[in-house]
């Protein structure tokens, strides 16, 4: 849900188009009056280009509608059907990200909606191409500083207004946009977030308990009881999930035992002391930040090979243990995959610091506790990216709340909740704690057992349509609110992979084999030369080495 960067942009940084373009599309603040559609930036347009966006004035401060206003950026994607059934509107997660994620997915993912439902994306507040929240001042050296002189900058532009951008505000955008889009024609709406776009769907329910027909919740963020402090004792809650799958499938019991959760740790605990294994690369910071990103990613093909590895421990096994090491933590990987440089209104860590240390963090841990807590833990994000979590919060943290704010959220709108149960950014235990503020009979908790984060982007399944199976029960969902969806995709989802291809092995560990077998170190240049030679099987696993390799 939250990935941890660092997002050093100025204002400087910021593309002239954004400006030409909100003066072409601008859309005056009337919600009895449609949007002015007109061509999207380049990093919203979909594949076939066939997409609209607008830039809407709103108020900043929606308690004080004749205030200062601010722009939100609206996409629309009209259905190819000349009769549509309805409009879907997707939230990001986050928080802090530019929702133009979804637009690249229209011609795969969410095709299945394409047909028949106007798509809709609304760009949070103070992110991305709606009016964007950044630092002013470099970064030069001094984290603490840097960030105490952005505040003060950014409280100098807005003064009080400035925590007007928050989840109660983005949630009145949202209603507004919704009340604006149908002006001209009704059709029933669907709220569709993910992540930290379940808590805006929510708040969306507080604040326009009318304001849509159904919400789907993909990855709960509950407004009560979560917190991101909790982030590392989530990841181990959940890779003792991941072990017990382990223990059931025949290749991962067979290298790794009957309880390898407990087999794993006693090998970390080893690593982690120095007493073995010292020529791999790999240390405590190093081994906890790989179990967190290859668990986060769903990529346990790669995890439980590193481990079986770095307990046997030969030649071979440091050879392709370095490997992986500096694919992923030596920007190897980076430089194979072409990886470009975020584009600067892809993410605000204004807007991030802002909600997640004011609205996302009722169960709080100090820093002496989350590291005492990862002496000895399997996995957990490094120590310098922790820090600057902690510098975040003094800066940005206590400095709002509302009603809103680490409140029970009930209403009666139709609602599907889809979580996976190796769900490490919100953990499913949470949906299970979530359902008990259900009011009615259409609110219903459908949980997809081996399916990590963003149940809809990773449920793949073996069924007639070809879809993901989170996409089939979203559509049933939407097929008939008040009927449960049917979830017969369930028994066909492929799961979890503890075994890579031959490609995959030799990209990330120099061997044919990632668990057996001699190991060649592998330079840039000879994998580059990998990947030339075999540019079909390459291609074909790419998600898989763009995953390690984004890091």
């Amino acid at each position: 849900m939250y990935k941890i960067k660092l997002a050093l942009f100025g204002l400087a940084a910021l593309s002239n188009s954004h400006y030409s373009l909100a003066e072409t599309n601008k859309s005056e603040f009337n919600r009895y009056v449609n949007f002015n559609w007109g061509d999207c930036p380049s990093t919203f347009k979909t594949p076939d280009n066939r997409n609209l966006c607008s830039f809407a004035k709103v108020p900043v401060n929606w308690d004080k509608p004749d205030s200062e206003q601010i722009d939100i950026m609206v996409s629309k994607y009209p259905a190819k059907s000349t009769d549509p059934k309805g409009q879907i509107w997707f939230l990001q997660g986050g928080p802090g990200y530019s929702a133009s994620f979804y637009a690249t997915h229209y011609n795969t993912t969410l095709a299945q909606y394409t047909q028949d439902y106007d798509l809709y994306i609304l760009e949070h507040r103070g992110v991305g191409w709606s009016t964007h929240l950044s630092c002013p001042n470099q970064f030069q050296g001094d984290y603490l500083q840097y960030q105490r002189a952005c505040y003060n900058e950014l409280y100098n532009q807005w003064g009080d207004n400035l925590f007007n951008f928050n989840t109660t505000g983005a949630a009145h955008d949202l209603a507004y946009a919704i009340d604006k889009s149908r002006a001209t024609n009704w059709l029933p709406t669907y709220v569709y977030g993910a992540s930290y776009g379940t808590l805006w769907a929510q708040r969306f329910t507080q604040v326009a308990p009318q304001g849509a027909q159904a919400i789907v919740l993909d990855s709960i963020v509950p407004s009560k009881g979560f917190s991101l402090d909790l982030w590392d004792e989530n990841a181990n809650y959940i890779f003792s999930g991941l072990a017990q799958y382990c223990d059931n499938d025949p290749l991962c019991r067979s290298k790794l035992g009957t309880d390898s959760e407990n087999a794993i740790k006693q090998l970390l605990n080893k690593v982690y002391s120095h007493s073995h294994c010292s020529a791999a690369k790999f240390n405590r910071d190093s081994l906890q930040a790989l179990s967190t990103l290859l668990m986060m990613r769903s990529v346990e093909g790669a995890l439980m090979p590193t481990y079986y590895r770095l307990a046997r421990c030969n030649q071979d096994d440091v050879i392709a243990l370095n490997n992986l090491h500096q694919y992923i933590f030596e920007g190897v990987g980076r430089k194979l995959m072409a990886i470009e440089p975020d584009h600067p209104l892809n993410f605000s860590q204004v807007l991030s610091s802002l909600i997640v240390h004011n609205e996302i963090s009722d169960e709080p841990r100090t820093l002496s506790e989350r590291l005492e807590y990862c002496q000895d833990a399997v996995a957990c994000i490094p120590k310098n990216l922790l820090f600057s979590r902690y510098i975040q919060k003094d800066v940005w943290g206590n400095k709002y709340s509302n009603q809103f704010v680490y409140a029970d959220v009930q209403h009666y709108i139709p609602t599907l909740v889809l979580n996976g149960d190796l769900d490490l950014q919100t953990p499913h235990s949470y949906a299970h704690e979530f359902k008990r503020t259900f009011t009615n009979i259409n609110q219903r908790y459908i949980e997809f057992p081996e399916t990590p984060h963003a149940v809809i982007f990773e449920s793949p399944a073996n069924t007639a349509s070809g879809n993901n199976c989170g996409v089939d029960v979203m559509q049933s969902f939407l097929n008939n609110i008040w009927q449960q969806p049917n979830t017969d995709c369930i028994a066909k989802l492929e799961g979890l992979n503890f075994n890579l291809s031959t490609i995959e092995s030799q990209v990330l560990f120099g061997t044919d084999n990632a668990y057996d077998g001699s190991a060649t170190p592998m330079s840039l240049e000879s994998l580059e030369s990998l990947k030339a030679q075999n540019p079909v099987q390459f291609d074909k696993h790419r998600d898989t080495f763009m995953r390690l390799a984004y890091f």
